[in-house]
């Protein structure tokens, strides 16, 4: 009587196994349908934890094992716990900490002016929202609207509203389970035009500008994450995706819901995606846009999806947040995106679809760009051209 029972049980457990292999090769096949790259292949995934972890001790994780360089970062990275949650004017707070920057880098006064401006004010992460006279405009959170399914967050700054405004008609535009917000600093400037009044009636024209009182430099997109980061977790913590990108980016929306809506359920969790450089280095020459000293820098980058353009899971929020607190700031915030994804012991997943250096001799045109998910630079002209063709009905590839 055991023998018959026996191979029962053995049949339910080979069919349990079957079934279970038939549901990951279904939702590959689904992938595949939904986004092929140039060459009909899959974008190579790269192996990654399920979940995120933050350890008490980050010199591991952040590849400090060997010999401690005497570069001011990598110091800084040794024995920092955590950066100061204060203001400016408490003993101990974030301009201290720059302060103190400052006077352990022996050749600070040599490094380029955005970096030195950046480097004094980095700790300083904590900033109110600038609001238009009588509060018009204020961004609705997600209890006052539907939780949108992704987020576009899209990196601007105060005077491109050309730039602003292609994107609300085309990519961005109204569309179901998505929702579209602009990251700005402060439209008052320095030294230059005050476009206070007219950034005040963009946004209560559209209420789609998250603005925060803060200098609108190129070292400081790293605060538009941050700042974002934070309020999502406060007034849209259940976003499913969110794509941050930049204002004159062009995402091919449909193909990017298709591709995230057929996403193996063992992926979605902890992705950040986009296009991604795995050996990246500093670069030494002086008076580049991204020069890094050697005395505040050494060793290599981590694997990182181009700022220009990528999708990071909506749970992941909360955590970036914390990792943030306790990763040295670094003045180039894709980067620095990434020291936080690796400090989490996450790691970017590589998509042929993410293009973010279009070159500028190289026509977009919309069968070109039919099996791409994002693009940069794009002019607004450009964008709306393409957007227009790619809805055409008649459009034949």
């Amino acid at each position: 009587m055991r023998c018959p029972k026996c191979l029962l049980c053995l049949s339910a457990l080979l069919t349990l196994l079957g079934l279970k292999v038939y549901i990951e090769w279904a939702s590959e096949s689904q992938l595949s349908k939904a986004y092929r790259g140039p060459q009909g292949t899959l974008p190579g995934p790269t192996a990654a934890g399920l979940e995120p972890t933050l350890p008490a001790n980050l010199s591991a994780r952040l590849g400090q094992t060997g010999p401690l360089p005497s570069a001011y970062w990598n110091q800084q990275q040794w024995r920092l716990g955590a950066l100061p949650s204060g203001n400016s004017t408490e003993a101990g707070g974030c301009r201290a900490w720059g302060a103190a920057a400052a006077a352990e880098i022996p050749d600070f006064t040599s490094y380029p002016e955005d970096l030195r401006r950046f480097l004094l004010s980095a700790a300083c992460r904590s900033f109110p929202q600038w609001l238009p006279e009588g509060g018009s405009g204020q961004v609705a959170s997600c209890r006052e609207t539907a939780v949108p399914y992704l987020l576009l967050a899209v990196k601007s700054e105060p005077g491109r509203f050309a730039e602003r405004q292609a994107v609300r008609e085309t990519w961005g535009g109204p569309a179901l389970g998505i929702r579209l917000l602009f990251l700005l600093g402060s439209p008052a400037g320095e030294g230059g035009p005050d476009l206070g009044p007219l950034v005040a009636w963009e946004s209560h024209r559209y209420s789609d500008l998250l603005l925060w009182d803060f200098l609108d430099f190129p070292f400081n997109q790293t605060l538009k994450d941050l700042l974002l980061l934070s309020w999502l977790s406060h007034h849209c913590p259940g976003v499913s995706f969110i794509l941050q990108a930049q204002d004159d980016a062009f995402v091919h929306t449909p193909a990017l819901l298709d591709y995230l809506r057929a996403l193996p359920p063992s992926w979605a969790p902890g992705l950040y995606l986009g296009e991604v450089f795995t050996q990246a280095k500093p670069l030494r020459k002086p008076g580049g846009p991204f020069y890094v000293p050697g005395s505040f820098f050494e060793g290599d980058y981590p694997a990182y999806a181009s700022g220009g353009g990528y999708v990071i899971a909506g749970r992941l929020a909360p955590w970036l947040l914390q990792a943030a607190a306790r990763v040295a700031p670094f003045p180039f915030n894709d980067v620095y995106i990434g020291l936080c994804f690796r400090a989490l012991g996450l790691v970017p997943r590589a998509h042929k679809g993410f293009l973010t250096a279009w070159p500028a001799d190289r026509t977009a045109e919309p069968c070109a760009l039919q099996n791409l998910l994002l693009v940069r630079p794009l002019s607004p002209q450009d964008s709306i051209r393409l957007w227009k063709r790619l809805q055409d009905p008649q459009l034949l590839c």
